[in-house]
């Protein structure tokens, strides 16, 4: 009896290892280097920094407005963007801008097979929505086209 359990304690570590050693696969497949790790944790220190001077500027209407739960997402996001003032519209756009900034950065010091497995990474996340859309698509035509 002793021989079973500890046979299935085993069985059960070694599935769970395989299973750990698998998704961190997949989480460090890029095999980033140092300049780009730095790249992207400054990057994520400014998207940090800018979203909490952001959030100290909002008003007590703005948040209540975005705490509001009986608006939809959109509503509560329209909401919010009728209430801005010109500083928090040029913290927004500044923003993007260093965004997109680092993006491109990052991008020029990606390797081809680094772009090879995030074009992969992101394929695999979006799954079939593509090829749902398409279908539902022309399934909209046809019915269309036939009435």
């Amino acid at each position: 009896m002793k021989r079973i359990k500890g046979l299935w304690i085993f069985i059960l570590a070694l599935f769970i290892s395989v299973f750990n050693v698998y998704s961190q696969d997949n989480i460090e497949g890029l095999n980033l280097s140092e300049k780009q790790q730095q790249l992207l944790q400054t990057q994520k220190e400014l998207i940090k920094n800018n979203r909490e001077a952001f959030k100290a500027s909002l008003t007590s209407e703005q948040r209540t407005i975005l705490k509001n739960k009986t608006l939809s997402k959109a509503e509560r996001q329209t909401a919010l963007k009728r209430t801005l003032s010109s500083s928090q519209k040029n913290i927004i756009t500044r923003n993007t801008a260093i965004v997109k900034k680092a993006k491109t950065k990052f991008r020029a010091t990606l390797t081809p097979k680094q772009k090879e497995l995030i074009r992969k990474r992101q394929s695999k996340n979006r799954g079939g929505a593509k090829k749902n859309v398409r279908r539902n698509v022309r399934r909209a035509k046809n019915k269309r086209v036939r009435n």
